[in-house]
């Protein structure tokens, strides 16, 4: 029983440690030093990737050839839950960022060029930052229930059947 509340855990450690690292580490090293876009995106990628690894577990864990209990299989899918909303902020950031380049494009002052660019990449982080905090949250609820043995509340029906 001990072993399967630790496999309920993983994906939300692994989760939690992508947006330690790669939404909080990261990013304070990048600004700290030369290398803002490079860190950046290696970040960006990498926490994709992670995110997109979750996805790939939660779709092999969900389906009936899988040999983990339903509570694993639930925990797999309530993370990939909670990196969709992450996925969903990363939306709202690029989509935020090209509506800045598209004003900033339109400025014929390379000043204001500039100027428009820096506003408005600050203003994309403000969404991804809300969002990394709640499912940061989320999944700290999450996995305290996982220790516990729980079922996430969403999907305790679906899986106990």
């Amino acid at each position: 029983m001990e072993k399967e509340y630790k496999c309920a855990t993983y994906p939300h450690e692994l989760l939690m440690m992508n947006l330690s690292f790669f939404h909080l580490l990261l990013p304070l090293a990048a600004l700290s030093s030369g290398y803002i876009t490079l860190l950046l995106s290696i970040g960006l990628i990498a926490s994709i990737a992670t995110l997109l690894w979750i996805a790939k577990k939660a779709k092999i864990h969900c389906c009936k050839a899988s040999k983990d209990t339903p509570l694993v299989k639930a925990h797999w899918q309530r993370a990939w839950d909670r990196s969709k909303l992450l996925l969903l902020g990363y939306a709202i950031s690029a989509v935020i960022m090209l509506l800045g380049w598209f004003i900033a494009s339109s400025q014929s002052d390379e000043n204001m060029y500039g100027i428009i660019l820096v506003v408005f990449s600050w203003i994309a982080a403000i969404p991804l930052i809300l969002i990394v905090f709640a499912v940061f949250v989320l999944a700290t609820v999450s996995l305290a229930r996982a220790k516990r043995g729980e079922f996430p509340k969403k999907s305790a029906m679906v899986f106990k059947n």
